[in-house]
């Protein structure tokens, strides 16, 4: 080689690459499993039998219930407020497992349930 690289930038359209072909095949010939098996041995590090394969269990999943509640309420809350909510939706969790409650207790529901509430005070009653 002449020692300087060619430019990509220069245009010469005479640059032979002709000299470079994909090489044929594998370099070096594969080592036998056996070899390589009692090379491991002898250094010290024995084969571990694969364990046999049993069915793989689907993790258990959550129900996934139709709420019909699809639509997002995003809101600025105070920190004490986020913290009454999750408590209270994490006290109708512990009913719902100790079997006093027929199902979990989302937080979407219980904002519904929080503004029915409200409403109840203010007098309105009824749903809008």
């Amino acid at each position: 080689m002449s020692g300087s690289r060619p430019s990509i930038f220069s245009g010469d359209e005479d640059l032979d690459l002709s000299r470079f072909t994909p090489k044929a095949g594998p370099e070096k010939p594969a080592v036998p499993d056996e070899t390589v098996r009692r090379v491991s041995d002898e250094g010290g590090f024995p084969s571990r039998t694969p364990k046999p394969s049993t069915p793989a269990q689907p993790p258990k999943r959550l129900s996934a219930t139709k709420t019909g509640r699809t639509v997002l309420l995003n809101a600025r809350v105070t920190q004490r407020a986020h913290d009454r909510f999750h408590d209270i939706v994490e006290a109708e969790r512990l009913r719902y497992e100790a079997g006093d409650l027929t199902h979990r207790v989302t937080l979407g529901e219980l904002v519904e349930r929080a503004l029915a509430a409200l409403e109840r005070e203010m007098g309105q009653g009824g749903k809008k």
